[in-house]
């Protein structure tokens, strides 16, 4: 993911790297953290390895949409009593472990961590470099970006984050580059393996870079049609079913799920076991307004980086926006929050605000305010995100009006 020439820095020398010794550190940190965790049998890791377990014996079917059914496959798989859920990923999650499927459980885990962190760590750097022009990445954006407690949940638990990352992070960095089939590709990859990067394709249309959307379009199919010969095809018929359960599930409104979705609904759905408290009675609003403020979101994007030339910022938007839009995002798949903290320029008190949103503990905040409208209080990672996106808007308007 290397810059392409006509955006290097035009300083003499070649760009500076003053950043370079500080994203080391973060390295050596996050490598010491993942031998720390690697013997551990967690949630997690172990959903891609049954599945991709699953798909290589050919016993991939709509039983994995089953918790109870694919939770006790786990048990018995790892012989631990860890349980994991496959829903409400598409068949192609399967393939992301793949490669190591074949292997005992815990040289897999090991080696999922390397790939996991070596693909964080290169994607961080070609990122820091796409900053261009904005000058070097600030160091303490850069150790937010890698340090940040959803980074260490990746790795914890195995989870596939930090691999998610670095494909959204190569289509950034490529659509930057205006490497329109390279970006697209890393795109369609993510669509194709998460279902995840809508946004960011609404983004491309907008921009017209069909060839971009071409590349993705044509890379999420490979990846169905890879996969569906050697799955039961009756799980694309009842993955669309099994989404729209999940997301009306009435654990969709814990606190641990830092959406826009479960925040209107801690607010407004009452329920015995998950939400006895809501501030109010309003359930009829609380699944319509977070999609209409995400589609609003989106549109907005679209309408500005039609009249922007700057690839980059509307890519990281993008990002931001497809982060938002999953009905489900929990700790881990903040990291993706990283790709904007790269890329953009803060103020000291604006970085100030979006590290305290993402360094707070959930514990602190996401489960000790579970009641009434105190639970606006609960929800830190979902207000970052909306601040980046705000950001990258911010910084694409001044683009779009020449300013400095």
């Amino acid at each position: 993911m290397s810059l392409h020439p006509n955006t290097q820095s035009p300083r003499v020398g070649g760009p500076a790297r003053g950043w370079v010794p500080a994203w080391g550190v973060g390295m050596a940190i996050l490598a010491a953290f993942s031998i720390y965790s690697a013997g551990s049998i967690t949630h997690g890791f172990v959903a891609y390895f049954a599945a991709a377990r699953l798909l290589v014996d050919g016993s991939l079917g709509p039983d994995a949409y089953d918790d109870a059914w694919f939770g006790a496959y786990v048990q018995q798989l790892t012989a631990s009593s860890v349980r994991e859920i496959f829903t409400p990923n598409p068949p192609t999650m399967a393939l992301m472990a793949v490669p190591i499927a074949a292997l005992d459980h815990a040289l897999a885990r090991t080696i999922w961590l390397g790939v996991s962190l070596t693909a964080f760590g290169a994607a961080v750097f070609a990122l820091a470099k796409a900053r261009h022009p904005d000058g070097e990445v600030p160091i303490p954006q850069l150790l937010l970006a890698m340090l940040a407690p959803a980074v260490f949940s990746n790795i914890r638990i195995g989870q596939g984050y930090l691999i998610v990352f670095a494909l959204f992070a190569a289509a950034v960095v490529w659509l930057a580059e205006r490497r329109d089939v390279r970006g697209g590709a890393a795109l369609g990859a993510v669509l194709g393996l998460k279902l995840s990067g809508i946004a960011l394709l609404i983004i491309l249309a907008a921009q017209q870079r069909w060839r971009a959307i071409a590349a993705a379009a044509l890379v999420a199919i490979a990846l169905a049609l890879a996969v569906t010969p050697f799955i039961d095809a009756a799980m694309w018929r009842q993955h669309p079913d099994v989404v729209r359960a999940f997301v009306q599930r009435p654990s969709g409104s814990v606190t641990a799920y830092q959406t826009t979705l479960s925040l209107f609904r801690r607010l407004c759905v009452a329920d015995p076991e998950w939400n006895p408290s809501p501030a109010a009675s309003c359930e009829a609003i609380a699944f319509a307004i977070p999609y209409a403020l995400i589609a609003a979101a989106i549109v907005l994007t679209a309408i500005i980086a039609y009249r922007s030339d700057e690839p980059r910022l509307a890519a990281a938007a993008g990002t931001v926006l497809s982060l938002l839009a999953l009905p489900a995002a929990a700790e881990v798949h903040f990291v993706l929050l990283g790709i904007p903290l790269l890329l953009i320029a803060t103020r000291p008190w604006q970085l100030a605000i979006i590290a305290a949103l993402l360094i707070v503990p959930l514990e602190a905040t996401a489960e000790r305010f579970t009641s009434g409208w105190a639970v606006l209080l609960a929800y830190p990672r979902l207000y970052a995100a909306w601040l980046l996106w705000a950001a990258c808007v911010k910084d694409l308007l001044r683009k779009v009006s020449g300013g400095a």
